[in-house]
């Protein structure tokens, strides 16, 4: 029972996290019309500086349940004297309710290193979010990777090499079992041409880091990491990537040229 009642505990957490995001996120990298409006707004109100607030509350929030539930776990196996809560933990990672190892969370922490936090002002009163300040990237290392430092103990790398290919992330997509591949790697995975995009994969296509089934269907495009990457490195495999996609169009339509006449 009450480990039931945790799972639900969590996955409300995680969903209403991933949700809160999404629509955060979708507001920064908008484009066309939504886009436009967004800009006339910035003329009127500092759309930017509340964007970065509510950031650094929903970091707050997901940082503070995670650290929560893992004390919760620890006095259980303490008091009970087991390693069920060890096990639960482990559980939450295999089903990606573990909220520190959420894309979203990556995605989030990409909007703060691309926001320039110098710009922007603190409202009078406003609590200060020592998060923002302890998201780093490293691009240049031989092993890519985005730290978050919860506190001094405390400390996430997420890796930004692609499993695949083993180079620098490119055009980044998180598959349902949590890794990261470039869009180009996950379409080959996949078995589907790049244009016809990675949500477009056969139900029973694996992951290829975990083997894990009909993982590509909800596929999250990281659109902030994406823009981190290609304005922080210069990116030579951009242009091969854009090669590669005309070429597969050019093949899929040779091969099905008697198909459309």
């Amino acid at each position: 029972m009450f480990f039931t009642e945790l799972t639900k505990e969590a996955s409300y957490i995680a969903g209403y996290f991933s949700t809160r995001v999404q629509h955060l996120l979708n507001l920064h990298v908008s484009s066309g019309l939504q886009r436009y409006i967004w800009r006339v707004r910035q003329c009127f109100i500092d759309d930017q500086q509340i964007m970065v607030q509510e950031g650094r509350l929903l970091i707050n929030y997901v940082t503070m349940n995670a650290i929560a539930i893992r004390k919760i776990l620890k006095k259980y196996d303490k008091v009970h004297g087991s390693v069920s809560g060890r096990d639960f933990r482990s559980k939450m990672q295999t089903e990606h309710t573990e909220l520190l190892q959420s894309p979203w969370l990556i995605e989030l922490g990409a909007f703060h290193l691309n926001c320039d936090s110098s710009e922007i002002d603190e409202p009078a009163g406003f609590f200060k979010n020592e998060f923002f300040k302890n998201f780093s990237c490293d691009l240049t290392a031989t092993q890519p990777v985005m730290t978050m430092s919860i506190s001094e103990t405390m400390k996430y790398d997420y890796s930004l090499t692609c499993p695949i290919c083993l180079d620098t992330i490119f055009n980044p997509y998180a598959l349902s079992c949590g890794h990261l591949s470039c869009k180009g790697c996950s379409c080959g995975a996949a078995s589907v041409y790049i244009f016809q995009g990675v949500r477009s994969a056969p139900p029973k296509a694996k992951c290829l880091v975990c083997r894990e089934v009909g993982v590509f269907a909800h596929a999250v495009h990281m659109n902030e990491l994406h823009l981190l990457i290609k304005t922080r490195t210069s990116r030579p495999k951009k242009v091969e990537v854009r090669s590669l996609e005309a070429n597969c169009v050019k093949l899929y339509l040779s091969k099905n040229a008697y198909y459309i006449l």
